[in-house]
């Protein structure tokens, strides 16, 4: 490759997905780079990461950045595009940094690798764990000697995979049952090559299986045993609900070294020698040098924070490591970590684990089934967790639905076995939105955005439910129905009593952006409904339970972790709960009741259970005991002021006002009474605690745990 190099080079990023925050942040503390452009399918998604980190260019094409004078690119779109995008930036003269897995295949890996070697252009490959400070310790005190001859590696990675629960279940991870080892397994046999080199022998074993909407199966626990020579080197692999433990262990002839490599701890167990003191002196030695690098890290992160850093979060923190390594050598002699070779070598160590442990698809899945009418109602949200439930009773109720969605595979897993129509687009697009609403007579409106900033509500959530709803009066739809959220009353008082004709809080501006923007979503609609006629009817649900919710719900409490929560308060009054299947009840209803345009209804069950009662039925769904902690409101809000005082001393763009307020409605004080909906709807709510406990917790949390 080229050994000249540019004071500056000129970066594009190809994918402004999630991963593209962390690589953005690295490459904006870089004297050595200029951020040039940012290209992704979205336009919006990828204007927005140009507004945040003021990246002069947009694209929705790689085209139209490859015609640009970008000299690098990062690729960090979804892995089955990694090959493809990779081999059309090197064609086309660039350099290339890619996510880690290289590509999905090995061969694939290999052919980049060499067009990179003809090229004379750099290919690196960001496997950013390994160079985490902690494990970069271990791989010298392993190099130099410290360890001694290597007898045993074992690498764990034990760690809940939220895809499985929450979704997308499209997601490339999930589709075949390997892709899981080599997306997350590319990290641990990264560790293994770093080490030791290529394996001698592999025996492995795939098993806790589970097949998802949509038909693909995923095997939750994975082991390999295999040699390096006269190193034993075993890998366990876990995503089952549980504590997390992401550790390299190396038994050295010399000393015992681990790495928390996700915690940035390492330290050493070496033999001492004093006998009776021998226990209590190897101990403490272990001891310190947690408490050491413990202490080392806090003040790194809060270092990081002043200075707006990446060192502000370990994860972003490796990342940035790893970027800066593949600037600082990729001109010249690449560092082994990153090279291409290396990369398409951990994807055959994968391939081999995945043929050894034998596992098998599952049984071809359910379709998308086309609707039985011609669609006429037509749902955004519809992927999402009540959305699923709404297509599925429409369609059992004998409408034809549409569903609108960002993307196409997402909607079809989820929506797997159901009969509706898919149209995949932007809902920020007018053109897109008239062709989906052709034919319709009704519109639900489920979609919320999610942002950091209020201009990233208002822009994804505010401005596209105008649209939308401006869009339905021009086809002159007969019903919009939009879901709000108890969530933009103020409920802090509980002296108060909420009805579905309780005005929204007048200081919304002093909630959360979520609260903030359904509201503001609710005053443009219920002004197009008086100014043009809109025929909206809104439903604002309560705390929604059921299968497929989370039962370790925030309504309830601050949930740390699956069996630690702080919960909102003193927690001991009824909280306004509701089963899933009586708010898409609700629903039905307000698609066809005559007379209520222009109207609010609140969809919450009778205060039968309090946040305590709540957790109480989970320990017993799951037989382990949740410990739960009441935390007095404003124990929230001092804490989140210091957040806040800190972010706004550095300028943090997420920065705002700490609101007590917005705290102490958190904790669902008032009395929330849904009458006017039961009487004018004819709705009827479950109405007991044993229906809440039991469609709603327990069926949330055998669903988490199947």
């Amino acid at each position: 490759m080229s050994t000249s190099s540019p004071k500056r080079w000129k970066v594009g990023l190809l994918g402004a997905g999630y991963i593209s925050d962390a690589h953005a942040r690295s490459l904006a503390m870089r004297k050595d780079v200029e951020l040039l452009a940012v290209c992704d399918a979205s336009r919006e998604r990828a204007s927005q990461l140009a507004r945040r980190y003021r990246i002069p260019n947009a694209h929705a094409s790689l085209d139209a950045m490859l015609a640009s004078d970008v000299q690098v690119v990062h690729v960090l779109v979804p892995p089955d595009r990694h090959a493809e995008a990779v081999r059309r930036v090197l064609e086309s003269g660039r350099h290339v940094l890619v996510e880690k897995p290289m590509a999905a295949r090995g061969e694939d890996c290999e052919a980049l690798a060499e067009l990179a070697s003809a090229r004379r252009l750099g290919l690196g490959v960001n496997h950013n764990f390994l160079f985490v400070p902690a494990y970069e310790r271990l791989r010298r005190d392993a190099a130099d000697g410290t360890l001694g001859t290597l007898d045993q590696i074992t690498v764990s990675w034990m760690f809940p995979l939220g895809l499985l629960q929450s979704g997308p279940s499209s997601s490339w991870m999930l589709r075949e049952p390997g892709n899981l080892f080599v997306e997350i397994g590319a990290h641990l046999m990264a560790f293994v090559l770093d080490l030791v080199g290529p394996l001698d022998e592999v025996q492995a074993s795939a098993s806790n299986p589970i097949d998802l909407p949509g038909g693909a199966r995923v095997y939750r626990r994975w082991r390999l045993h295999a040699l390096s020579g006269k190193t034993a080197v075993d890998v366990v692999l876990s995503v089952v609900n549980g504590p997390s433990e992401r550790s390299i262990t190396v038994r050295g002839h010399g000393a015992l070294a681990t790495c928390h490599f996700d915690r940035n701890l390492y330290y050493r167990h070496e033999p001492i020698g004093y006998g009776l003191f021998d226990n209590v002196s190897s101990a403490l030695s272990v001891a310190a040098q947690v408490a050491a690098g413990a202490t080392r890290n806090f003040v790194s992160a809060a270092a990081g924070t002043l200075a707006k850093s990446p060192r502000a979060d370990l994860f972003v923190d490796s990342i940035a490591r790893s970027v800066g390594r593949f600037y600082e050598t990729f001109a010249g002699h690449v560092d082994s970590r990153l090279s291409g070779s290396f990369g398409a070598e951990v994807i055959r160590e994968c391939e081999r684990v995945v043929d050894a442990a034998g596992v098998e698809p599952a049984s071809a899945g359910a379709a998308v089934l086309p609707p039985r009418r011609a669609p006429s109602v037509l749902v955004l949200g519809g992927t999402g967790f009540i959305g699923r439930h709404l297509v599925r009773a429409l369609a059992d109720k004998g409408f034809g639905v549409r569903v609108c969605t960002r993307n196409a595979g997402t909607a079809r897993a989820a929506l797997a076995g159901m009969p509706a129509d898919i149209v995949q687009g932007d809902p920020s697009d007018a053109g897109y939105l008239d062709a989906a609403l052709e034919g319709i007579e009704a519109v639900y409106h489920l979609a919320k955005a999610e942002g950091k900033t209020w201009e990233d509500y208002r822009r994804q959530d505010v401005q596209v439910a105008r649209l939308v709803a401006e869009r339905a009066l021009e086809k002159g739809i007969r019903r919009f129905i939009y879901t709000g959220t108890i969530d933009s009353y103020f409920s802090g008082n509980t002296r108060d009593s909420i009805t579905s004709d309780s005005p929204l809080d007048p200081l919304i501006e002093r909630r959360n952006l979520y609260a903030r923007s359904k509201a503001a979503c609710e005053a443009e609609l219920m002004r197009l409904h008086r100014e043009r006629g809109l025929p909206l009817v809104v439903l604002r649900p309560g705390i929604v339970i059921g299968k497929g919710a989370p039962h370790t719900h925030w309504g309830v409490g601050m949930f740390l972790s699956d069996t630690r929560v702080r919960l909102w308060g003193r927690a001991r009054h009824p909280l306004p709960f509701v089963l899933v299947d009586d708010v898409v009840e609700a629903l039905v209803l307000a698609l066809e009741k005559p007379g209520i345009e222009g109207q609010a209804f609140l969809v919450t069950d009778d205060p039968l259970l309090s946040g305590r009662d709540y957790v109480e039925a989970v320990s017993a769904a799951c037989g382990v005991r949740l410990r739960a902690r009441p935390t007095p409101i404003w124990g929230f809000f001092l804490e989140d002021l210091v957040k806040q005082l800190a972010k706004h001393a550095i300028g943090h763009p997420a920065r705002r006002r700490p609101s007590y307020r917005d705290w102490a409605s958190r904790a669902h004080c008032a009395r929330y009474d849904s009458s006017k909906t039961q009487e004018v709807l004819g709705w009827h709510p479950a109405g007991t605690r044993k229906a809440l406990v039991e469609r709603g917790v327990v069926a949330a949390v055998r669903e988490t745990l199947r």
